[in-house]
């Protein structure tokens, strides 16, 4: 039995750039076939799905006996290829060749000559199953699956990657050409796709506070290259986004903040096997701009690999006098020995962003009155447009690992940033039903200066039938931050009639190289953890423990220490991962969470005291199955997070929130063609322990009992080159205010995309259309206290070049 993968014969090539969103769907060209570069992404799957996927985006056709595919796999295609090498590198090791037929574009696949099995052969070689989900990338990245939206793994703490269906957690690792794709401009827009996260602050800086599993996920405690404290580059310069689901602190230990309800990770760009040049120019609501992306590998065995991305827009946004620019610059360079028994790297990055106008929370003066509906336009703007959040980053990291033998790896890694903002703003209070606001005009320069890294040892052994997959690992972090806060003046305006006022002068204070120093944290911690595994890795129990320090000090605009704390907590972490079929993974964990327990406010009868590291509690349960094309992951957890509040004149750590929910995730292809991504979450976030009982068993601020996110993609077998896209948010009512006296309604954002695909005088090229809120709908955002409005309609538009 045989089947032909086809599609129409390229058209020649004969119209310029600027005409080609016009023409006829069909590839062109100004070389031979077989001699097109194209870049290609196809993610790991059958062998059958790999060729299918590459006869599509080669426009070739190619005629294949099922048989010789059967029960193959394949890691997929990643890079710059002409037709006949990419068939090579697909086929490599298979003992199949693809010839061409004799006619144009036409191939078949058929056994290499030199590879033929003999028929005595035939009786004696055992069948071989080839496991492409273990494939990894030249970078040790696990390749992505099935619709290239999602990686088939990703790092899992100090465990390292794990493949996805061997983790016994809720994981998810977002890919470049899902962020390239989506034209995401930053870490929240690919966070959209997760039915279980929300923004909790407006997104001004390429990150922003996340809402997860009913806690809070601060923008200081999202990692790079696993590392704590070095902040936000620029999605232009990420590989990877990557997402555990809940409390972690085993894992990765304790951030700047304390995040229970996720960790977050943003993987770098480092150079591919393949030589990479794109040049990319884009539309944002109103900013143009573009990025370049550029990187290869040198050597006689490409040891040295190089990689450079930056990255410019300036212009208004399609909110009312609001305007950004960002500029980005990353640099990362990396070596690896001949025996590739040693490897090193470094990035390097600047960003600065500068945000007139942008966007703001709007805090309750009180919880007596019904929160009034936001304006019908969402690009009303109440904020004046002298109003400004300048930010600007400069980071750099290194890391090593060298296999000491073949069973045991040791690694280090150290990072550092600088963290410059100035702020003049109005910190805004709702004060009636009526729209009427208060605003106190502030002035708010701050720096961070951090210092992060991290060393370990893991390795493998057998004792037994039992494997061990262990690691010791310690981190650090130290961080300096310096923040005044000035209020200037106090005035008032209202929602739907805006009142502005002339800029306040802040002559004479002090910018964000000047402030003195408030506040130095130092965190510490040393873990270990052992996966154990039996019947060929289909039973693996995960245990660890850390001891997790925090030491702290506080001063005053003189430089005086006015308070000091050292607390440690030990976190223990178990989880169970069993590989019920090949395609079925059943799993559960027991894992704590760390949050800085920091001290009693003056004002109370035990000022100063300081409290250990708040530690939550998780229980998980969940399953995966693998379709071959979709993966599906259901996940039921319940979360105990305690926190400090008053009891009379003590402030005391005595309450409890606990949040139950279900989350389903899916991403992959459901047909050839079509690729689903996303979700939904069943969210119970309570007040389990108040002060005197008052809100015990009132929901969580902020938390809505369902979310969904959903988008699909479909490429139309009759539009070669083309994909149309969409997707729907959607988040239920919410409570404010702890009492549950203020709430608002549920919210739909609408989006949508369209994009082309070609090759363009021999040069692969794509058009990029997307929007966001297609329909224009004026919703509020809730947080704890505030509420944030939606973002208005936006239009994002680009073109790629790969050189």
């Amino acid at each position: 039995m045989s089947h032909r993968y086809t599609l129409p014969h390229t058209w020649p090539y004969c119209l310029a750039l600027a005409s080609v969103v016009a023409i006829t769907p069909a590839a062109v060209h100004a070389a031979p076939l077989a001699a097109a570069v194209r870049h290609y992404d196809i993610p790991a799957g059958t062998l059958d799905q790999v060729l299918n996927r590459y006869a599509s985006e080669s426009n070739l056709l190619l005629s294949v006996d099922s048989k010789l595919t059967a029960g193959r796999a394949s890691p997929g295609l990643h890079g710059d290829y002409a037709v006949e090498a990419g068939f090579s590198t697909i086929l490599s090791g298979s003992g199949l060749d693809a010839v061409s037929d004799g006619t144009r574009g036409g191939y078949v696949l058929r056994t290499s000559p030199v590879a033929a099995p003999t028929a005595a052969a035939d009786a004696v070689l055992p069948a071989v199953t080839v496991n492409a989900r273990a494939a990894r990338d030249l970078n040790g990245l696990p390749v992505p699956y099935a619709g290239g939206q999602v990686a088939t793994g990703g790092r899992v703490g100090m465990l390292g990657n794990r493949d996805v269906m061997d983790t016994p957690f809720n994981t998810v690792s977002y890919t470049r050409q899902l962020i390239q794709d989506q034209q995401a401009y930053s870490v929240s827009d690919v966070l959209a796709n997760n039915p279980s996260v929300r923004i909790l602050y407006p997104d001004n800086d390429g990150s922003t506070d996340f809402f997860i599993r009913g806690n809070k996920v601060s923008q200081l405690d999202i990692a790079y290259d696993g590392l704590y404290g070095i902040g936000t580059p620029g999605i232009e310069s990420l590989e990877r986004i990557e997402v555990l689901m809940g409390a972690n602190a085993l894992l990765n230990g304790l951030g700047p903040i304390g995040g229970v309800g996720a960790y977050i990770n943003q993987v770098p760009k480092k150079a591919t096997g393949d030589r990479v040049a794109q040049l990319s120019f884009g539309y944002i609501g109103g900013q143009f701009g573009g990025s370049v992306d550029v990187g290869q590998r040198f050597g006689a065995q490409k040891q040295f690999g190089i990689r450079f991305n930056g990255a410019y827009r300036d212009g208004d946004t399609e909110a009312d006098h609001q305007s950004r620019k960002v500029g980005t610059a990353t640099l990362s360079m990396d070596w690896r020995s001949p025996d590739d028994h040693v490897r090193l790297s470094t990035n390097f990055g600047y960003r600065e962003n500068d945000n007139d106008s942008p966007a703001r929370t709007l805090y309750m003066f009180s919880s007596t009155f019904k929160i009034p509906a936001p304006p019908s336009d969402p690009k009303l703007n109440w904020q004046n447009a002298w109003s400004y959040d300048n930010t600007r980053t400069t980071f750099a990291t290194a890391r090593g690992e060298v296999d000491i033998t073949p069973g045991i790896t040791a690694y280090a890694a150290i990072g550092g940033s600088q963290f410059r903002e100035e702020q003049l703003f109005a910190n805004s209070f709702l004060l009636n039903g009526n729209g009427d606001i208060g605003q106190n005009q502030v002035y708010w320069p701050l720096y961070r200066n951090t210092i992060s890294g991290e060393t370990g040892v893991r390795g493998t052994l057998q004792t037994g039938p039992v494997k061990h997959n262990w690691s010791l690992a310690l981190s650090g972090l130290r961080e300096n931050n310096g923040i005044v806060a000035t209020t200037l003046e106090t005035t008032y305006t209202n929602l739907y009639r805006p009142v502005f006022i002339a800029q306040p002068g802040i002559a004479g204070l002090a910018d964000a190289d000047n402030v003195p120093r408030t506040t130095e944290t130092e965190l510490y911690g040393i873990a270990f953890a052992d996966t154990m595994s039996v019947l060929h890795d289909r039973l693996q129990v995960t245990l660890g423990l850390r001891q997790q320090g925090v030491s702290a000090k506080n001063y005053s605009t003189a430089g005086v220490p006015t308070s000091s704390y050292d607390k440690s907590a030990l976190t223990p972490a178990v989880g169970l991962n069993v590989r019920a079929t090949e395609d079925l993974s059943l799993y559960a964990n027991y894992i704590e969470g760390l949050q800085q327990g920091g001290q009693a406010p003056t004002g109370y009868s035990n000022a100063g005291q300081s409290f250990a590291p708040f530690v939550s509690k998780q229980y998980e349960v969940g399953a995966k199955y693998d379709f071959g094309s979709l993966m599906a992951t259901l996940s039921a957890y319940q979360i105990s997070t305690p926190n400090a509040q008053a009891d009379g004149l003590v402030y005391a750590v005595n309450g409890e929130q606990r949040t139950r929910g279900l989350e389903l995730n899916t991403y992959g292809e459901i047909a050839r063609g079509v690729r689903l991504l996303g979700g939904a979450a069943l969210i119970d976030a309570r007040q389990t322990h108040t002060a005197n009982g008052t809100n015990d068993g009132k929901r969580v601020t902020g938390a809505a009992n369902f979310q969904l996110n959903l988008g699909a993609e479909w490429d139309p077998v009759f539009l070669p080159g083309w994909t149309v896209s969409g997707r729907a948010i959607y988040t239920g009512s919410e409570y404010i205010d702890a009492s549950n006296q203020q709430s608002i309604p549920s919210w739909v954002r609408l989006d949508a995309g369209v994009r082309y695909t070609t090759v363009i005088a021999g040069h692969q090229t794509a058009f990029r259309f997307n929007v966001e809120n297609l329909t224009n709908r004026s919703y509020w955002v809730g947080g704890q206290g505030f509420v944030m409005q939606s973002r208005p309609r936006t239009f994002l538009g680009s073109v790629s070049i790969a050189l």
